[in-house]
C-alpha cells in the first residue's frame, strides 16, 4: 500500500467521524425520557433532543383507557394498554420541531399532543 492510499483512508475516516458530530465536534450522549400518558393528556408536552442523539423514550400509560404514541417521520405508532409501559427508541437526524401525539382516534383533537424540539 502506498502512503497516498493510507492518507486517503485516514482522511475519509476523519470526515465520517466529523459528520456524526455536533457543531462543537462532540457526539451527543444518549437521552432517556419518560412520558406518562394520562387520560387525554401527556404529563410532558415539550421534549428537547439533539441531531443524531439516540433517544430512549419510556412511555407509561397511567390512564384507564388505551393510548398510543407517534412522531410523524420519526416514530411509528405504538399502542399501549392501561397500566403498561413501552420502550421506544429513535434517533432524530434533522433539526426542527416535530409534533408527537396520542394516535388513538379522538385523543389528538382533545389535546393529547406535544412538541419534540431537535437542535442542530
Amino acid at each position: 500500500m502506498s502512503i497516498r492510499y493510507l492518507l486517503l483512508v485516514a482522511l475519509s475516516l476523519c470526515l465520517l467521524g466529523l459528520a456524526a458530530c455536533n457543531d462543537d465536534g462532540t457526539i451527543p450522549p444518549p437521552l432517556a425520557v419518560t412520558i406518562y400518558a394520562q387520560d387525554i393528556k401527556f404529563d410532558m408536552t415539550t421534549m428537547t433532543a439533539k441531531v443524531d442523539q439516540p433517544v430512549t423514550l419510556t412511555y407509561i400509560n397511567q390512564g384507564v383507557i388505551d393510548h398510543g404514541f407517534k412522531i410523524e417521520g420519526l416514530v411509528e405508532e405504538t399502542n399501549i394498554k392501561p397500566g403498561q409501559t413501552a420502550t421506544i427508541e429513535f434517533t432524530p437526524t434533522k433539526a426542527g420541531e416535530y409534533r408527537y401525539i396520542c394516535a388513538v382516534p379522538g385523543h389528538e383533537p382533545a389535546g393529547m399532543v406535544g412538541t419534540l424540539l431537535v437542535e442542530g
